[in-house]
């Protein structure tokens, strides 16, 4: 499940403007970008998750994100992710079960749009693809490559040009697999608890807890 919340994670956001005669113009588009979430205090997000192997949908899911600073709740199939910044419970609906882990930023950071936004050109390079009309929406579509090893070779996001927001994400594997992510709707400045974020076990009797911290 980790590498699913590692490919969501690079859900999203140059170089220097020099860049930008071999980008297509990905570097302004990415700035303007990051600049827009980075000043978000929280985001909300309903998506839609599809998963695609060789050109056939083998696997598909709705969830929700909750993303306050360094925190965030994930809702994905029967998996719910708690994590206040400092711990991360990751908790299994068909079995009642809740694993504890100690935060490591370095590993679940993607989760958060604000900080991958504020540090991704450290790890990806931008490129402007084309533009696209989908489903009422004009869209503008940019590859990023990632600069070291990784199991997938590009992550592929769709930018909403009306409001300069993220309406897809499409991660392709190099096992032929792409994991995409849908934006069905984002809140963004909602006022949302920081319980929200800790794992309340008496909202689950009988839980089976297994601390690896």
């Amino acid at each position: 499940m980790k590498k699913i919340f590692l490919t969501i994670a690079t859900l999203l956001v140059c170089f220097g403007l020099s860049a930008q005669n071999v980008d297509g113009g990905a570097t302004a588009t990415m700035k303007k970008l990051a600049s827009k979430y980075a000043a978000f205090t929280t985001i909300k997000i309903d998506y839609t998750y599809k998963c695609d192997k060789n050109g056939k949908t083998i696997d598909t899911k709705t969830g929700k994100m909750y993303v306050k600073g360094g925190k965030y709740l994930f809702y994905f199939g029967d998996q719910i992710s708690y994590c206040d910044g400092k711990n991360l419970w990751n908790y299994q609906k068909s079995v009642n079960e809740v694993s504890v882990y100690e935060y490591d930023e370095a590993e679940d950071n993607l989760l958060n749009p604000a900080t991958i936004l504020s540090g991704w050109d450290k790890d990806y390079r931008a490129k402007f693809i084309r533009d696209e009309y989908e489903n009422g929406k004009s869209l503008q579509i940019i590859d990023m490559t990632p600069i070291h090893a990784s199991s997938y070779y590009k992550i592929r996001l769709y930018i909403n040009k009306s409001n300069s927001e993220i309406a897809k994400i499409s991660a392709y594997e190099k096992d032929n697999t792409i994991y995409n992510y849908i934006v069905d709707k984002m809140v963004v400045n909602a006022a949302i608890d920081d319980k929200t974020f800790v794992f309340d076990k008496s909202k689950y009797p009988g839980v089976d807890v297994n601390d690896m911290r």
